[in-house]
């Protein structure tokens, strides 16, 4: 039994990852996103951080807090197998707990990781798109000045903490447990992209290609919350497609394309952007 957690800054494509990851029938369907467990990891990342401020009254050392949390946390993950109890493996996805994915292979044994990427500039474009449909919607449960006053270097921040965990995670046995997928190339080079995810997971994913309807998918994306309207795409349920690549051209001015590309040069160099 493997847990695969799947990350990635939001609107990067992490639900297409998962329905292509969930078309394996030996898994869990695609289910709703793991934010329970961003929390509970979490609460283990920031107890680690304010150890000598905080943490240090109530654990004996950091070995007594990393050994409660990890109790927790796999307390959770088998609550989660009973509930899919056909699944040989199980597939989780939120797209901020890639931030967490270091903690994760701290806490829990038989595990791997799948951090998506895209082009920030498509990515922070899209991003500017749901704060423009929270404006319209009159949802303000997350429309922060980041979306409101369309900072760009804050959405930078924001794609780059998605990423810089993993990234900047030193250990060759983490690394090794990390796949990382460009959007791009799995929506251009469908076959290729498929085959190597089939590869690092050792699932049959070749069902996602010719179907192009997500088949095992128990989320009812046309019954989303106000505060989750915002974020529905309208390629989810369909086949995958190449429409989004490049659509930043059509959202961001050439002064802001600029920005991005000159302040998130690592981003770039990294990613091969």
């Amino acid at each position: 039994m493997t847990y695969f957690f799947i990350g990635g800054c939001p609107r990067s494509g992490t639900t297409l990852l998962q329905n292509i990851i969930c078309s394996d029938t030996k898994v869990n369907p695609l289910i709703g996103e793991i934010g329970y467990l961003y929390h509970l990891v979490n609460a283990y990342s920031t107890g680690k951080m304010d150890f000598e401020s905080q943490s240090k009254y109530y654990f004996s050392d950091l070995a007594e807090l990393r050994n409660f949390s990890a109790e927790l946390v796999n307390k959770f993950l088998k609550h989660i197998r009973k509930r899919y109890i056909d699944a040989t493996h199980i597939i989780l996805k939120y797209p901020l707990i890639g931030e967490l994915f270091p903690e994760i292979y701290e806490l829990v044994e038989d595990v791997k990781f799948i951090l998506i990427i895209r082009d920030p500039r498509d990515t922070i474009a899209s991003l500017i798109n749901v704060g423009n449909k929270m404006a319209s919607l009159g949802e303000t449960t997350h429309l922060t000045p980041m979306f409101t006053e369309r900072k760009l270097s804050e959405f930078l921040e924001f794609y780059r903490r998605a990423y810089a965990p993993s990234w900047n995670c030193q250990l060759v046995s983490f690394q090794t447990k990390v796949a990382y997928i460009k959007y791009e190339h799995l929506v251009l080079n469908p076959t290729v992209a498929i085959q190597q995810l089939q590869d690092f997971t050792g699932l049959n994913l070749s069902n996602s290609i010719k179907n192009d309807k997500w088949q095992r998918s128990q989320v009812n994306y046309t019954q989303l919350s106000d505060a989750e309207k915002p974020w529905y795409s309208e390629l989810y349920g369909k086949g995958i497609s190449p429409t989004s690549v490049g659509r930043y051209r059509q959202v961001l001015r050439q002064e802001e394309i600029n920005f991005i590309q000159r302040e998130g040069v690592d981003i770039f160099r990294i990613f091969g952007y």
